[in-house]
């Protein structure tokens, strides 16, 4: 049995104490009497409600009277164990398995739809901030260390890219039909111009490069075989399904292109159901990461939902940027008065910087020598 101390004060309460009141505290555990019970009353709550490992999370909230700890406790069967899957909507709760999941549904329904939303309204604030800013720099080709646009084609000078599966580097399509040329000649073995790994002798030794470097995680390769899958090559079968989940992927990777890619299939793919909310999500993302058409586009719909200010600050980031469709939208915009002298002089300055950037005599040659075609090593 503990001593009474009646000179210290309770290191809970602060009551007794030679400072006054008239609680007795115990000298070993520096504890009053009343603050003591409580801690054993609680005590056996605890004790209670641990050997309840049959029931839900619901019930154990119930017990403490509070949110119980569900970091490794299953919503449905009360089960603990690290093999425990969070809900993907919000975050908030887990399950053993699908069956928990659904058997919890009808109760957990509506705290998910309120979370998930949250979530969402934070992604969209988030988004918001940084959509109008300046896009980050563009990466460089590896080989001729000039700049690289995501978007492709006549808007961008013709730009081309090479994705080389064998080392997981997008060369610019400059370097690659130089080198290729080399190859013809005989000046140069038949291999990859960054790494020297031979190049692939058969679509299937592709398709197996590609899956080599998915098990790396590498963003480029998920978004590269969605492509295929998209457009039925490389001997693989024509299914947008598998394309999706590709570019789903490789988005989750971080690939800026895959973004713009979901965006495009779920706009006017005709395999793909339409869904608008995912196109403006998906090319948002795309923008901010620099995709110059994804800008462009999402110009397009601020523009045909009358949006003229929105419209034209988006034309006017992906004409610096050096996409010469948004520079015309950007000169429509200063005839019509949405646009002011400054703002067309210095984007025509910042188009004319950019492209010049991207330019080289050898990458011009291949655009014209690809006319339209892809490189895909």
């Amino acid at each position: 049995m503990s001593s009474l101390d009646d000179t210290i004060a309770c290191v809970v309460c602060g009551g007794g104490g030679s400072d006054g009141g008239d609680k007795e505290v115990s000298a070993s555990t520096k504890k009053c009497t009343s603050c003591v019970q409580k801690n054993d009353h609680c005590n056996k709550v605890d004790k209670e409600s641990n050997n309840n490992v049959g029931g839900s999370v619901d019930a154990i909230s119930d017990t403490f009277g509070r949110e119980a700890d569900i970091s490794s406790i299953c919503a449905a069967c009360g089960k603990s164990g690290d093999h425990l899957k969070a809900c993907t909507a919000c975050r908030l709760v887990k399950y053993c398995n699908r069956d928990c999941q659904i058997s919890h549904r009808s109760k957990h329904k509506k705290e998910c739809r309120k979370r998930a939303a949250e979530l969402q309204r934070a992604r969209d604030d988030n988004t918001s901030d940084k959509l109008f800013q300046d896009p980050p720099p563009k990466e460089d080709c590896p080989i001729c260390f000039l700049p690289i646009p995501f978007a492709m084609g006549p808007s961008i000078g013709g730009m081309r890219t090479s994705y080389m599966a064998c080392c997981g580097k997008t060369l610019c399509c400059g370097c690659v039909v130089a080198s290729k040329n080399q190859i013809k000649k005989g000046k140069m073995k038949d291999c990859c111009v960054y790494c020297r790994v031979p190049l692939p002798k058969s679509e299937e030794e592709v398709v197996k490069r590609l899956r080599r470097r998915m098990e790396l995680n590498d963003p480029d390769a998920f978004y590269g075989l969605g492509c295929e899958y998209r457009d039925g090559d490389l001997g693989l079968p024509q299914d947008m399904s598998k394309a999706l989940e590709l570019w789903n992927r490789a988005a989750e990777l971080g690939s800026i292109s895959a973004h713009h890619a979901l965006g495009v299939a779920y706009d006017n793919c005709d395999r793909v159901e339409v869904d608008n909310k995912k196109v403006i999500h998906h090319w948002k993302i795309a923008a901010i990461g620099g995709h110059e058409m994804a800008r462009y586009q999402l110009g397009g719909i601020e523009y045909n939902d009358g949006n003229m200010s929105l419209a034209m600050k988006h034309w006017m980031i992906g004409a610096r940027s050096g996409e010469g469709n948004s520079l015309k939208m950007v000169g429509e915009g200063f005839k019509t008065g949405y646009v002011t002298k400054d703002e067309y002089a210095k984007t025509l300055r910042e188009y004319q910087i950019s492209l010049d950037d991207m330019k080289s005599d050898q990458r011009t040659r291949a655009a014209n020598e690809l006319s339209g075609q892809t490189i895909y090593n």
